[in-house]
């Protein structure tokens, strides 16, 4: 996958790392990661020891707990609970492949319906209770009871036996050779027991891990305070002595304060803003941006009137100037949208297998078929407040109010009350996904999107066909195999147009040039342990 930077210039050789440090080489079938088999894509700037580093992050604070948590946004919790819990495995944002963290491994049988996950020996959370296989068994346990986590279902289907302190084993109902990608993405915090079963209601705020720093102060809706674990796995590590992360929710109050030097970096994001992206490299800042697979993503809602009809999902398609709507989007002339489903290195690439092109004469005779029909194309737009998806917004409504037998009206919700109403209650005509909806592998998040009762299925959609091929994909490590199978998807994805795909995605970092070493998974969530900054 191809990775752009921008204003890196004399520095990008010392700060390589920066958006993506030490992705490990696989070896044996593609769902497989071991401890060793190390193969560093690309050397970081190494940090130096000491020092306290300020982060700025998007949103509040939910909780400290990952049973609480049902997306996993870097830019939120899931930040904040690595640096407490650390990643059970790594899913690179460029790869798509597997390494392993607090894991030693995660292997599959010969047709992936057991899985063997393999504990690194020694690790402990920082009250003292190790972190061993019984510890994982009661995280995925104790994300199951609470029932939020969009993996719930998933783990209710497991059988997890203890095979040794070191050693857990998964039983799953369906073989899935790829199982690992799924806790990478979705299932990366392990928990202590002690703390929890000691205070179950105010673990959510006392957190227990075993990652590289402890939470020292919360004040919520305002800012956290970390000090680096003593007790920490990996000799030498945290490079941190301490860690600050602040909630900033404005995008241009985040880059001014960290080019006033009230802050070091904001958490990588996957819908920044190009022209704030220039406004900080003006002031000096260092971005670096990493093209995902998916992209801008916008849910329709196939289960009720009006995009329960192709043809009015098609009209969207065929009315909006999807490059243009990128442009405006991200604020930037020199931002895309994108054409096909996987970017051109990807080995899931088709060039032959595009979006359509805009046509709005074709457009406006859907509308009026629609009308003519009695079904006139009347949406409700759920926006989720920000920058870019307000623009986002205003543009549809823009464009289609060009159009006859159309209207949009826009509904404006903080993050929070639009995750209840549109991906609880699916109560919604058209919403974004927050951020970008990115995938540096098919698996978990294509088949999360499109397949029937999928974790991210929010438009409802609904093909047997596309089931059947995801379900293909998932059971086989053969690269061809898979290939053929997601050939199929993209196909059928560009019949039924589920949802609509805008901008081209990426992972962004923007930091002083002092941050070092920082690196973060594929959802951009920040692995801390060699984060810190560089040596003058």
């Amino acid at each position: 996958m191809s990775t752009r930077t921008s204003s890196w210039r004399l520095t990008l050789p010392k700060l390589a790392g920066l958006a993506v440090v030490g992705a490990l080489a696989l070896t044996g079938c593609a769902g497989t990661a071991s401890a060793e088999n190390p193969a560093h894509s690309d050397a970081p700037r190494e940090a130096r020891a000491g020092g306290e580093l300020t982060m700025l992050m998007h949103v509040p604070t939910r909780s400290f707990d990952p049973a609480d948590d049902n997306t996993m946004a870097s830019t939120g919790d899931a930040t904040r609970m690595s640096a407490i819990y650390d990643l059970l495995l790594v899913l690179d944002p460029v790869t798509g492949e597997v390494r392993p963290q607090l894991a030693e491994s995660m292997t599959p049988n010969d047709d992936g319906s057991v899985w063997t996950l393999r504990l690194r020996d020694g690790v402990t959370f920082s009250d003292g209770t190790p972190l061993d296989a019984a510890a994982v068994q009661f995280t995925y346990q104790h994300i199951a009871e609470k029932g939020i986590s969009s993996q719930t279902r998933a783990i209710q289907s497991w059988s997890m036996t203890v095979v040794d302190p070191l050693t857990l084993e998964i039983a799953i109902p369906t073989p899935n050779m790829h199982l690992d990608r799924t806790i990478a993405d979705s299932l990366p915090f392990i928990v202590s027991p002690t703390a929890v079963q000691a205070d179950p209601e105010g673990f959510a705020s006392a957190p227990v891990g075993a990652g590289p720093f402890v939470l020292d102060e919360y004040e919520p809706d305002n800012y956290e305070v970390y000090s680096a674990n003593p007790e920490y796995w990996q000799e030498g590590l945290p490079k941190l002595d301490g860690l600050r992360l602040e909630l900033v929710p404005d995008a241009a109050q985040r880059i001014n304060t960290i080019a006033s030097g009230a802050a070091n970096a904001q958490a990588p994001s996957s819908d920044a803003d190009a022209a704030l992206l220039a406004n900080a490299e003006s002031q000096g800042l260092v971005t670096s941006s990493v093209a995902q697979n998916g992209g801008g993503w916008i849910y329709l809602n196939n289960e009720r009137p009006p995009f329960d009809d192709e043809r009015a999902r098609r009209a969207m398609y065929l009315a909006l100037d999807r490059a243009e709507l990128a442009q405006v989007a991200l604020g930037s002339a020199e931002a895309t949208a994108i054409d096909t489903m996987f970017v051109a290195d990807s080995p899931y690439h088709e060039a032959d297998i595009t979006f359509p092109e805009p046509d709005t004469e074709e457009a406006q005779a859907l509308f009026d078929e629609l009308a003519d029909e009695g079904a006139p194309v009347e949406i409700t737009y759920v926006n989720i407040a920000g920058e870019v998806n307000s623009r986002t917004a205003q543009f549809i409504q823009a464009k289609l109010s060009e159009f006859e037998n159309v209207t949009v009206d826009i509904e404006t919700l903080d993050v929070t009350a639009a995750r209840e109403q549109v991906f609880v209650n699916r109560d919604y005509d058209m919403s974004p996904y927050p951020g970008a909806y990115k995938f540096p592998d098919p698996e978990p998040g294509l088949y999360n999107l499109l397949a029937s009762g999928g974790l991210w299925n929010t438009t409802g959609y609904a093909n047997a066909d596309v089931d059947a091929a995801l379900d293909a994909a998932r059971a086989t490590a053969d690269p061809e195999e898979r290939r053929a199978e997601y050939r199929f998807v993209q196909e059928q994805f560009m019949s039924d147009l589920p949802g609509l795909f805008t901008f081209t995605p990426t992972i962004t970092v923007v930091a002083d040039p002092s941050v070092a070493g920082m690196s973060y998974n594929a959802r951009g969530v920040v692995s801390w342990p060699e984060v810190g900054f560089a040596a003058e």
